[in-house]
């Protein structure tokens, strides 16, 4: 049951969405052949192999219809909602580029019949795609069985994950979890073991997880070579709740078992392949559309108010604990205080302008020439100054894996209310534990989540922002 019947509902659901994705552009060529908008007649021949293209690279990229791995309906809701609006993007970005009469787009009848189709489509599909997985188990004569034997820490989360996970298996739980035996020896624990399986065998059970402590994993080829005389699949997991209260990350390294002590995705080149693709894409955007005309804007300003350079260029820490120059709009009185200082509420180093830039944070408005360089990106955590990166590492254990990665102009800690002067350890633990939050959570959903969250706090006004 968790190989076939997995496999054909998964290539169904691939179809089924394929097919309501080319009917889509379908119903968008009829009626937008009707409509006085002047289609260019190469461009919309080439709309249905354009639509099939950019869902298999949607699709692709979140691995919507992997079958090798647990099922989890949660991972494929999210991921369905990934690829359809990834989907969409690249489908509206062609017609952008390809397109001269762009701006009658988004009042095309066309786009929007096909955009509720497929609205109506992804929300009534998912619901029935529910129903069905609900049932599934019912429909199949032998379930095929899985079952933990090992009562720990461990297997308990282990047991959690299939339960709730079991759309494809019929999990029985955890077989010794009434017992209160423990083994003193390898020999104890190896006989215990072998009546499991045999006993394991006799309750058609399919397939046996057994957590135990590394210590007791010592002769795994005998054991596999029982499960497999009783047509039986075994897996050991290391119980690792002994050694550790953390959670950690398993990887392999061709034939090598390796632990982490957290996930990190930017760790995957293709992702930060895409990271860097929307950092370029934005920053230039930027730059191009806004800073052409609010640098000699703001460059008047701040001239005209105090002496000075219009850039204020300070050395920060960046990834891998690289220095680099951050670029920021000037907004205090040179050759006042301590550099090294931040900024307080009511600071006399502060220009007139000053006050409105860093309360609107344009001041930040130059570091996209630093993303477009490559030392920083749109979203991360934020840069700080040598000195206080210092000063923090010495009193947070983890501060410094917040540069495992590229700091950014904004961050999950700046959205989060975490922004502005840090006054106590305790509020830079805070921050320290939102980034590194970023770091093992990261998505491209997630930095245009940001980015939007961003604006939003910025227009509403940040009590922090001084």
């Amino acid at each position: 049951m968790r190989n076939r019947h997995k496999f054909t509902f998964i290539m169904c659901c691939a179809i089924v969405d394929m097919i309501a994705m080319v009917f889509g552009t379908i119903l968008f060529l009829n009626f937008a052949t009707e409509e006085n908008i002047g289609w260019n007649g190469l461009f919309l021949n080439k709309m249905i192999p354009i639509t099939i293209l950019s869902w298999l690279f949607s699709v692709t990229y979140f691995q919507l219809y992997r079958v090798d791995v647990l099922f989890s309906l949660d991972e494929f809701f999210r991921n369905s909602w990934r690829a359809f609006f990834t989907q969409r993007i690249l489908w509206h970005s062609y017609i952008f580029i390809f397109q001269d009469d762009v701006l009658y787009f988004f009042g095309s009848k066309a786009n929007l019949i096909q955009l509720s189709f497929l609205l109506s489509y992804f929300l009534l599909s998912r619901i029935i795609f529910t129903v069905v997985i609900g049932k599934i188990k019912g429909w199949v004569f032998k379930q095929y069985t899985v079952a933990i034997w090992g009562f720990n820490k461990t297997s308990i989360e282990l047991a959690s994950h299939l339960e709730n996970n079991s759309f494809f298996i019929n999990f029985v739980g955890i077989l010794n979890e009434n017992s209160s035996v423990e083994y003193n020896s390898n020999e104890d624990f190896s006989l215990a073991l072998f009546d499991a399986i045999h006993n394991a065998s006799e309750n058609n059970i399919n397939e046996l997880y057994i957590v135990t402590k590394p210590d007791f994993i010592s002769d795994l080829n005998y054991f596999f070579e029982l499960g497999d005389k009783h047509c039986m699949r075994l897996k050991f997991v290391p119980d690792f709740s002994s050694i550790s209260k953390k959670h950690f990350n398993s990887t392999h390294l061709n034939n090598f078992h390796v632990i982490k002590p957290r996930f990190e995705p930017l760790q995957n080149a293709y992702n930060r392949l895409a990271k860097r693709v929307f950092d370029l894409a934005f920053s230039i955007l930027v730059i191009v559309f806004v800073l052409s005309w609010l640098y000699p804007l703001l460059a008047f300003l701040i001239k005209k108010q105090s002496k000075g350079p219009v850039l204020f260029k300070q050395m920060r820490t960046g990834k891998k604990n690289q220095h680099f120059w951050c670029y920021k709009f000037r907004s205090m009185y040179i050759n006042v205080g301590d550099e090294t200082q931040q900024a307080q509420k009511g600071d006399s180093r502060i220009t007139p302008i000053g006050k409105f830039i860093r309360r609107t944070s344009l001041d930040e408005m130059p570091q996209f020439f630093n993303v477009l360089i490559g030392n920083m990106s749109v979203v991360g955590p934020r840069p700080h100054m040598i000195k206080h990166t210092s000063d923090y590492n010495d009193h947070i254990n983890n501060f410094m894996v917040r540069h495992f990665v590229k700091p950014g102009i904004t961050g999950l800690a700046q959205v989060s209310g975490l922004r502005g002067e840090t006054k106590k350890v305790s509020d830079m633990k805070r921050r320290v534990t939102t980034d590194i939050e970023y770091v093992q959570r990261w998505s491209l959903i997630k930095d245009i989540k940001i980015c939007f969250l961003t604006v939003i706090v910025t227009l509403k006004g940040d009590k922090n922002a001084f």
